[in-house]
């Protein structure tokens, strides 16, 4: 490869890094703009039941912009069964507490779910 096909490889190159951390700082910046709520902050189920929680995404027009990531902290108490970014529905497996989390960049919500017999 000759000294000219180097340059321009490697310009073309920095111009892709660039692009690309680009668009990565303005999705952060878009995330800064965004808030969410669970619709309640303790909420109980039973052992080998069903609980469910809403989440609400402010502003509500960027609602379909982002995914939401759930975590739960303790997943041998509860584990999550469906989530989308309107909520979570989830299984109670053990008598216990934990935490589930939604998450959508630096804004979060978390609420406790409470496993009981």
């Amino acid at each position: 490869m000759s000294g000219n096909n180097i340059a321009v490889t490697l310009n073309v190159l920095i111009v892709v890094v660039l692009l690309l951390s680009s668009c990565h700082l303005f999705e952060e910046e878009e995330h800064n703009n965004v808030q969410v709520y669970f619709d309640e902050s303790n909420v109980s189920v039973f052992t080998g039941g069903m609980g469910s929680l809403s989440l609400r995404i402010e502003p509500p027009e960027t609602m379909e912009q982002f995914d939401v990531h759930y975590a739960i902290l303790n997943e041998n108490i509860a584990m999550i069964f469906r989530a989308d970014r309107r909520g979570v529905v989830f299984y109670g497996l053990e008598k216990g507490s934990t935490v589930i989390t939604a998450r959508i960049g630096n804004a979060e919500a978390k609420a406790v779910i409470n496993v009981v017999e």
